[in-house]
């Protein structure tokens, strides 16, 4: 017993020691980290990423774009240790980071993938929701394609979009089509475009129209994909348009009982919805 009361005084001391004390930094970092969390998800569901939240539409969407001068700059040499010159971008991103690993739960996974391509020493970077079993289906339904990086269903979806995002361009571009929820038909168009263009970078752009899925924040120039300019809608565009309209006027009905004179309430708008 007295092993025991011993054994009890450590695990309370531990704990004490482990909640910040109220006005500390660590507490308001994780206060910022709470409200930024509700900013992040708020934007997801008045977004594209809606389709992934609330529906089986998307297995991939994008949720917040980031710019963060962290990259090397002219100056600097491949092997250089002193890069990021700046600390408080990386408190920045671990702040994100923070809310990546908070949200990801369930079925859901929110990851911060960075890009390839920087400019300058600004390297931009994405957040993305994955939908894990869809993400899984996809990468089974196109097998032959994704098989050729050794990817399977099982894979960890960080693991996927951290190779793609530095893959050679049209594998990349299939790749994100496919996981983004765009047809077949249009991510087979949007490459073999992009092919035709670049080979003559003379030629005018690939002639095409453009079909808009609506989301909360507007009707167009969200979930979009292109077709070419004679393409009929067929049966698969019809039905991914249809579930779409259906996802979002329900999540308009119940976005309206989360609005607050602070903002929407998004994290327990988003409870409700699961």
């Amino acid at each position: 017993m007295k092993q025991l009361n011993i054994l009890m005084l450590i695990f309370v001391f531990f704990v004490a020691c482990s909640v910040p004390k109220s006005g500390s930094k660590n507490n308001s970092f994780y206060e910022y980290n709470t409200s930024l969390a509700d900013s992040v998800l708020a934007y997801a569901l008045d977004n594209e990423a809606l389709y992934t939240l609330a529906d089986t539409l998307k297995p991939l969407s994008s949720v917040k774009f980031l710019r963060f001068a962290v990259a090397k700059d002219s100056t600097q040499l491949d092997g250089d240790i002193d890069i990021v010159k700046n600390d408080s971008f990386i408190y920045k991103i671990e702040a994100y980071q923070q809310v990546c690993n908070a949200l990801s739960q369930n079925d859901w996974l929110f990851v911060l993938v960075p890009f390839q391509r920087t400019e300058k020493n600004v390297r931009n970077m994405e957040i993305y929701v994955i939908r894990k079993s869809l993400f899984a289906k996809k990468i089974q339904q196109f097998q032959s394609f994704f098989g050729q990086w050794g990817f399977t269903p099982s894979t960890n979806p960080s693991v996927v979009l951290s190779v793609i995002e530095y893959e050679s361009k049209w594998d990349r571009n299939r790749a994100y089509g496919y996981l983004f929820g765009y047809p077949a038909h249009a991510v087979d168009f949007f490459v073999e475009a992009s092919k035709t263009q670049f080979a003559d970078i003379s030629k005018k752009l690939v002639p095409r129209n453009f079909f808009e899925i609506p989301v909360f924040a507007g009707e167009k120039g969200h979930f979009t994909y292109a077709i070419p300019k004679s393409y009929i809608p067929t049966n698969i565009d019809s039905s991914i348009y249809t579930n779409a309209i259906n996802t979002l006027n329900k999540y308009k009905n119940t976005r309206s009982q989360f609005l607050t004179k602070n903002g929407l309430k998004a994290n327990a708008l988003w409870g409700r919805m699961q």
